[in-house]
């Protein structure tokens, strides 16, 4: 099982936000790192959140930490 545990924004000073932009998803759990990829690209997209916004996601599987997505939507994997 993959999972998020949370997804976030944040305001981008840029633009004078200085508070998130979206609610928070918790705990967002998948069977796979494909289904967890469209959860991620689908809150991107609901909530139009540019890379300045978003904030890459931890993922984990059964529990562990095995990487996160980045605004791209690209996987990348921790040792």
């Amino acid at each position: 099982m993959f999972e998020i545990k949370i997804l976030k924004s944040v305001g981008n000073v840029d633009y004078q936000q200085y508070s998130p932009i979206s609610n928070p998803l918790r705990n967002i759990k998948t069977k796979t790192l494909s289904q967890l990829r469209n959860k991620v690209e689908d809150y991107i997209e609901e909530w139009n959140l540019g890379g300045g916004n978003f904030i890459n996601p931890i993922v984990y599987k059964d529990g562990k930490r095995i990487g996160f997505f980045s605004y791209n939507r690209r996987f990348f994997r921790t040792k």
